[in-house]
């Protein structure tokens, strides 16, 4: 039988199976319905969050929900400042502080579906390709009294959709004035500036051009460095400690400084396929950054100019700054959010029976959900592929239901540590491998980062399941502090020592994050020899 025939079966069952999961098949519904759910609608650096977190202060109940942990933790603190630490607690997927709290802080996805005050950040995320489902989720199932609902503009036509006539919408205006600045040199850009590129590499790269061609110390912001170093770097350019930062697209995720000016060093990044130039909208997020009100009260932004392989074309960035200044979303309009099923959901008691559920609850669903004005299926791709990785490790049979698909849903970086700890929960003398932090202070730059990730993921795993591997979550937690403490040590070094881009083919300039240069990469050159040092100077 050929492959395509057994694709044509699989269907065929799919098919067959999913009219009975059609009449089982159960829309997420709320029974108690909301007094008030109030959209704080609108641009970057316009207040929207500050509104509604003031209800959820007045009332003193409540959850507020945003999808990174730094912006989980910034609300946290805001709220200490203001209530008290007794107060306010703090859940993500590595931190848990006074969970008890009357007042909880929390990553979007551990967000519980009671209680008296909602505030649900950057309601956009809905849109989230691998993470949407947890918005939507809220949006259709959460029972709060009030519902404060805070993102662009973008998200209107899905929250009138999901609510109707209940829903009351606050279109919020910029409170700091946004101007096109034109280009800059390295040499020329101003103090308090955001200079953004789209990778590590080129951020290290500029942050040490800047600091050599300015009397400025530089610092950087991107993906790879753990929260409590980036904490440090945001306060070092809030203290003045740090004149600029150069920083990667994280910029544009809700993240708060009082920065005078935004610099675009390029308007084009690679998505995981492909080099592609940025949306309108996306760039509006980043430029949008630049003013903050009470803080910095105006705002621009530029182009960066001279910079071998980098290039911001300076037309699109105009057009972010009078997008990012309207108080209409340059983005397309969001029509539907996703949902995810639970294990309850799948209705499965064995390992092999779950792979199954999964496949059918992807099949019916979409057939289910076909008319509704504005829920759809979310793609349960990664969570069929993690348990058919552990199907092919043989760990299906030999891990209870609930723990297959508390490992398969898990939200951790590196997926390829899910059979490792699969491994570690049914072999219980099995010990997980751990960087001891007390060989920190060896760590160069790129080890810290990695130790620090590692640490981070295995505490999500070791809070799911305690004790597993030898895991504690403390232990794992003051690794993590510990490489973000030899971050911010080496972070200096590691911006004046950052590498210029070099073409490994023919020694030419290229790009700070590429390793051919333009005519290399294109074919026309042959590998030179192992060892070429490049041309003599």
């Amino acid at each position: 039988m050929t492959q395509a025939n057994q694709r044509q079966q699989r269907r065929l069952a799919l098919a067959a199976e999913a009219e009975g999961f059609l009449t089982s098949f159960k829309l997420p519904t709320r029974l108690l319905q909301p007094e008030t759910v109030v959209a704080h609608l609108g641009p970057t650096n316009s207040g929207k969050s500050y509104d509604a977190l003031e209800l959820l202060a007045a009332v003193g109940a409540g959850v507020y929900a945003a999808p990174l942990r730094l912006l989980a933790r910034e609300g946290y603190e805001k709220l200490v400042a203001r209530l008290g630490p007794e107060t306010v607690g703090l859940v993500t997927g590595q931190e848990v502080v006074n969970p008890t709290a009357p007042i909880r802080c929390c990553t979007t996805e551990l967000a519980p579906l009671r209680g008296e005050v909602l505030v649900l950040d950057e309601v956009h995320w809905l849109d989230d390709p691998d993470r949407g489902w947890a918005w939507g989720r809220l949006l259709a199932a959460a029972e709060y009294r009030h519902m404060r609902l805070v993102g662009a503009a973008n998200a209107e036509p899905v929250l009138q959709a999901a609510f109707g006539e209940a829903l009351e919408i606050r279109r919020h205006r910029r409170l700091v004035p946004l101007h096109w600045a034109g280009p800059v040199t390295t040499a020329e850009v101003p103090p308090g500036s955001l200079i953004v590129a789209f990778s590590r590499k080129a951020v290290l790269a500029l942050a040490r051009d800047i600091s050599n061609a300015t009397a400025m110390r530089v610092g950087v912001l991107y993906g790879a460095l753990p929260p409590a170093a980036r904490r440090d770097q945001i306060e070092g350019f809030l203290d003045g400690t740090l004149n600029a930062l150069c920083v990667t697209d994280v910029i544009g995720h809700g993240i708060n400084l009082p920065a005078r000016s935004v610099v675009l060093a390029e308007t084009s990044k690679f998505d995981g396929q492909r080099r592609r130039p940025l949306h309108l909208w996306e760039l509006a997020q980043i430029v949008g950054r630049a003013g903050r009100f009470g803080l910095s009260e105006y705002g621009e932004a530029r182009v960066l100019r001279g910079v071998v392989g980098l290039e911001a074309n300076a037309t699109l960035a105009r057009q972010a700054v009078e997008a990012a200044g309207g108080e209409r979303s340059p983005g397309p309009s969001l029509l539907y959010g996703t949902i995810r099923p639970t294990l309850s959901d799948l209705g499965s008691s064995t390992g092999a029976e779950l792979v199954g559920a999964v496949d059918r609850w992807q099949f019916g669903a979409g057939a289910a959900l076909g008319g509704h004005p504005w829920l759809r299926a979310a793609s349960l791709a990664p969570v069929s592929a993690a348990l058919h990785r552990l199907a092919v490790e043989g760990l299906t049979s030999r891990l209870s239901v609930a723990d297959l698909w508390h490992l398969a849903t898990l939200p951790v970086e590196d997926p390829s540590w899910v059979p490792e700890v699969a491994r570690a929960v049914v072999e219980p003398h099995r010990r997980l491998r751990v960087a001891p932090r007390e060989d920190a202070e060896r760590w160069s730059l790129e080890e810290a980062e990695r130790a620090a990730s590692r640490a981070r993921g295995l505490a999500s795993l070791a809070q799911a399941f305690p004790g597993v591997g030898g895991l504690e979550v403390e232990e794992l937690l003051a690794v993590e502090a510990a490489a973000a403490r030899r971050i911010t040590a080496v972070l200096d070094h590691g911006i004046a020592t950052a590498p210029f881009g070099r073409c490994q083919n023919c020694a030419r300039t290229c790009p700070p994050y590429g390793e051919l240069c333009d005519r290399c990469r294109g074919g026309t050159r042959p590998p030179l020899k192992k060892g070429y040092r490049g041309p003599r100077r």
